[in-house]
């Protein structure tokens, strides 16, 4: 008999928070945005969108529920696609399809003379396919894994599609409706980056993630957190503990690799934040260790930065196996560097006509706008690609995200969140006969 070591988790550092924890003041609005995004709000169909999203909240919730209730753990999320695929073939989206990757998408045709945008929610969840996604519901607040994170962004979509299809608004240019893959864990932005390799055509995007939302705003991410994540293998002679007794042994080195990791020293300003957060190895207690790995993720908003902590890390790696080497006289233990995660950091100019689209939406309907602090989403992806892009919310509070136990939503202001994000991709694809698009104003 053996038995093998597993320490889930030992954390280092600061990992990225959950979007919305700080909402910073909105810049001042530029006239030739605000001005023409004030009118198109009043325009008769697009207030009828509006109104009917409002209307549907209820509807929202009870799509919400449901698209929870269907596992969609990250490289596992067909079912959920397959059942929102149909949703979206439902409201009379034109060419609904899955495609390689697993991504889920439908058109709202434009009039042709607009650009190409698409509006998206990733549809994996951080859960394996085996949790209780049972919900419960108390003091207002529904309680089940996944609720927020990204079920009601998912829900939040499929309203604004069916408003705009309710109005018989006709954009100028196309919008896709997506709902895509691999944004959790070490999904590493599959879905996005397969769409943004097959689709040169969209010229815009807007991302849907859970905030605090309701009483604290709707702000915008306009920063994207760019993040490297690497799984370091080490790996010696292995032996029996006692007659083999002066082997390396592979986790002493892991150990001693951590212990160099949690010395380093990073900025604030830049924020750079590091992470030991998953280590295996070992084959029993009376074995010396021939194998020991580690997941290291490593981020900040900052890409010159984030190559720094880097190096630094891999430095130390290195480090913790040549000092273990040099312990026991050897030359054994041999690492291994593998990434496994690669988000690339980007930023939107607060001037930029999405991030100024997307506040003025607010504005115009008598929000405060506000701008979010940096986070990791599926637009850091089309960001780093130079096509403007922002995360906005599906709506409501939220609190407790990848917490089995204790993720909540709550339909606070709820409607308020699929408004802004409705009258954003009209002010970014323009309304036929209404308002040209906005996504080329000179500010």
């Amino acid at each position: 008999m053996h038995s093998s070591l597993r320490l889930l988790p030992l954390f280092i550092g600061i990992s990225a928070a959950p979007l919305a924890m700080s909402a910073e003041a909105a810049p001042p609005l530029a006239p030739a945005i605000n001005a023409p995004m004030s009118q198109l709000a009043k325009q008769p169909s697009v207030r009828q969108a509006l109104d009917f999203i409002e209307q549907n909240e209820s509807k929202t919730v009870a799509n919400t529920k449901a698209i929870n209730a269907i596992p969609a753990p990250t490289f596992e999320e067909g079912k959920r696609a397959a059942d929102f695929a149909a949703r979206l073939k439902a409201l009379g989206l034109e060419q609904v399809h899955i495609d390689e990757a697993g991504n889920v998408m439908g058109t709202l045709k434009g009039s042709g003379s607009g650009p190409t945008v698409m509006l998206a929610a990733h549809l994996d969840t951080v859960y394996p396919m085996a949790t209780d996604l049972t919900l419960s519901e108390k003091d207002g607040r529904l309680y089940a894994p996944g609720i927020a994170d990204n079920a009601r962004s998912l829900a939040a979509i499929l309203t604004i599609a069916e408003a705009m299809k309710a109005a018989n608004i006709q954009p100028e240019g196309d919008i896709i409706f997506c709902g895509n893959v691999g944004e959790e864990g070490l999904g590493d932005l599959k879905g996005v980056k397969h769409l943004f390799a097959q689709h040169k055509e969209i010229k815009a995007f807007v991302g849907l993630e859970p905030t605090l939302g309701g009483d604290e705003g709707e702000p915008v991410t306009y920063l994207a957190t760019g993040s490297r994540r690497y799984k370091f293998n080490f790996k010696g002679p292995g032996g029996h503990s006692y007659e083999a007794f002066g082997l390396p042994s592979a986790i002493h080195a892991l150990g001693r690799a951590v212990a160099h990791i949690d010395e380093l020293r990073v900025p604030t300003d830049p924020k750079v934040t590091f992470n030991v957060g998953v280590i295996e190895g070992g084959q029993s207690v009376n074995t010396i260790s021939g194998a020991a790995s580690m997941l290291v993720d490593m981020r900040s908003e900052d890409k010159t930065a984030l190559q720094t902590i880097e190096k630094q890390i891999l430095a130390a790696v290195q480090q913790g196996a040549d000092e273990t080497n040099k312990r026991w006289n050897s030359n054994a233990i041999k690492v291994e560097a593998v990434l496994i995660g690669d988000r690339p950091a980007g930023k939107m100019a607060v001037t930029s006509p999405i991030v100024q689209i997307a506040l003025a939406a607010a504005s115009a309907q008598g929000r405060k706008p506000a701008l979010d602090s940096a986070h990791s989403t599926d637009a850091n992806l089309p960001m780093s690609l130079g096509i403007p892009s922002i995360t906005m919310s599906g709506g409501g509070a939220s609190s407790g995200i990848h917490s089995a136990k204790n993720e909540w939503w709550a339909p606070v202001n709820a409607h308020a969140g699929p408004q802004n994000v409705l009258l954003t991709i009209l002010g970014l694809a323009g309304v036929k006969g209404v308002q040209p698009s906005l996504l080329n104003a000179k500010p």
